[in-house]
């Protein structure tokens, strides 16, 4: 199941904060001659803010402190950090990725890392798997693809407003629930 479709069967995980691999997005096309694309970081960024419908405040792309030595647009680049779209890592991204997703119950993390190196410092590899969201381009079109598996989506642990959410979500009653809820009275039902 993509994440696209896991929101339409599951709006309340959208309160999960994001972590977003930056380095690894924009080293995702790369090629001998090309250099690391701030379009690709930059694109994968808004999929999740417009196309996912994100809050922004949820997402947090750390990249590499190298990259902005390599990256094709290093003005542009400087100017995300300065906005504090993307966080320069005082050393290797993924440390400070794993440590932040380590200090949430749950959270997305979107890489197409395997974090091999650090497998010995997560609570399980489980653990990684299920938060860890991979991505492909297609031109300008990005797909993420979890690997959690969406029958075990409801023992997520939530917070209050999240589990509020939820709640209300199961107690909207379907029209085919309403008509058969008004079977079952008494007396006339008039609809006009």
């Amino acid at each position: 199941m993509t994440l696209e479709s896991c929101f339409v069967k599951f709006p309340y995980i959208k309160e999960y904060p994001i972590y977003i691999d930056g380095s690894n997005a924009a080293y995702s096309r790369f090629k001998n001659n090309k250099k690391p694309s701030l379009d690709d970081i930059t694109l994968l960024i808004n999929h999740v803010i417009v196309d996912l419908e994100f809050d922004r405040e949820k997402i947090h792309c750390i990249c590499d402190p190298a990259l902005k030595y390599y990256i094709d647009k290093p003005i542009e680049y400087e100017a995300l950090i300065r906005e504090e779209v993307i966080v320069e890592a005082p050393k290797v991204a993924d440390e400070f990725i794993l440590s932040f997703a380590l200090k949430h119950e749950f959270c997305f993390i979107i890489s197409n890392d395997k974090f091999r190196e650090y497998l010995d410092q997560l609570p399980n590899k489980q653990w990684l798997d299920d938060r860890k969201v991979p991505f492909m381009f297609l031109g300008s079109k990005v797909c993420l693809s979890p690997n959690i598996d969406y029958n075990r989506i409801d023992v997520l642990p939530l917070n209050d407003e999240v589990e509020e959410r939820i709640k209300s979500f199961k107690e909207e009653k379907t029209t085919l629930e309403i008509l058969e809820k008004i079977e079952q009275k008494e007396g006339e039902f008039d609809l006009f």
